[in-house]
């Protein structure tokens, strides 16, 4: 296929995103009708690239919080100077777990990640569903606190912060994971375009700086953490293993390009010791400050999100209609802790959670044989069908 001319100057600037979005994602590059014998055509070309594009920042809005977008995360969990190849094994993780949970959601036809827990890890899902609650529970009253902590140096008006965007994040959440996910596909792009212009306005040390035993347990505790929360929403999209494959790897993409510049932009100045590292180098010039400040705000408000939806899901089994309302007023209670509170004190208990659970969920999966059972019977009775329909002809 003849690649088509694009002239930088012939284009709108708000139009250059958009079109590397459409160079970048495989579908938009393969002809709609695909020759015959052309296989890898026949893979990508037949899905929703809107469900892909929501289901990837869906992921991206779970996990880019107030600690990833201010990158206070990367030099916690990896250390100050980062090495910059953990961002290619965090993405790869994040891909392959992401890709995992959501397919297990689908084989499985799970309706939320209790209903997982229950079909796979049997006697133990009540304590798997136990970690999943307290991990929601936590990252919520985290970005509540998060957001006063972020809002106050403007203007302070805590816990007005907390409370509005909780009010707001409650009634998305009460309408079911479809308005999660718009919500996530709607601020998604707009954070992970200013947090990247931000990194690179601030370019730094590319040093190949070597991975340490610090920054590799830093890299596990931290996919498993941010992948618990993910989870608890990944689990009930129920979407095709094709359009499952390409969000996850999107996703994966996206914040393993954002971890790696987020770490060259830290390794190159001195602010990686500062609570809220990137919003002191944006507030250098208000050009900078404003956008960036949007951006983390947007950042918190999508992880909140994906974390009251998880603890709505389960609190929704005794209290219905109320479960959102009282999953905000557990949050706000706990996030008088304050950020850094819940940061140091309780974000560790989650990470140390996730692997167990994580580990948990590879083991059961491994060891249950019949768990695709169902994924293949459905793609015998598709060519026993075709061979059927294909006796029939010859009969006419």
């Amino acid at each position: 296929m003849a690649a088509i001319p694009i002239n930088a100057n012939t284009v709108a600037p708000e139009k250059n995103f958009f079109i590397c979005i459409s160079i970048l994602l495989p579908s938009t590059i393969i002809p709609r009708r695909s020759q015959k014998g052309s296989i890898i055509a026949d893979i990508v070309i037949k899905f929703n690239m809107r469900r892909v594009f929501s289901l990837a920042m869906l992921i991206v809005g779970a996990i880019i919080g107030a600690g990833f977008a201010t990158g206070k995360e990367i030099s916690s969990f990896f250390g100050s100077p980062a090495p910059p190849l953990i961002a290619l094994a965090v993405g790869l993780c994040l891909f392959l777990l992401c890709f995992g949970f959501c397919l297990l959601g689908s084989v499985l036809k799970a309706k939320d990640f209790a209903d997982v827990n229950k079909k796979l890890l049997k006697k133990f899902g009540y304590v798997a569903d136990f970690f999943l609650v307290l991990n929601s529970l936590i990252v919520l009253s985290a970005m509540l606190s998060g957001m006063d902590s972020l809002l106050n140096g403007v203007i302070p008006l805590s816990p007005l912060y907390s409370t509005f965007s909780g009010v707001i994040c409650t009634l998305i959440v009460s309408k079911g994971l479809k308005s999660v996910i718009n919500s996530s596909l709607l601020l998604a792009p707009v954070m992970v375009i200013i947090i990247l212009a931000i990194c690179l306005l601030n370019f730094g040390d590319t040093s190949p700086y070597p991975i340490t035993s610090k920054s590799l347990g830093g890299a596990i505790t931290y996919v498993c953490m941010n992948i618990m929360l993910a989870c608890t929403a990944l689990v009930g999209v129920n979407e095709k293993p094709k359009t499952i494959f390409w969000a996850s790897l999107i996703a994966a993409l996206i914040m393993t390009i954002l971890m790696l510049f987020i770490i060259f932009a830290l390794n190159g100045s001195d602010v990686a010791d500062d609570d809220m590292p990137l919003i002191k180098l944006a507030s250098e010039s208000k050009l900078t400050y404003y956008p960036f400040l949007f951006a983390v705000a947007a950042s918190i408000f999508t992880t909140m999100t994906t974390a009251m939806n998880g603890l709505t899901d389960f609190l929704g089994k005794k209290l219905d209609n109320v479960a959102a309302p009282c999953a905000l007023i557990l949050g706000l209670i706990v996030s008088n802790l304050g950020f850094a509170g819940v940061i140091n004190y309780l974000y560790p208990i989650i990470g140390a959670a996730g692997i167990i659970y994580v580990v948990l969920c590879l083991t059961a999966s491994v060891s249950n044989r019949n768990l695709f059972h169902c994924g293949n019977d459905e793609i015998h009775d598709a060519r026993k069908q075709t061979k059927n329909n294909r006796r029939r002809h010859d009969k006419v």
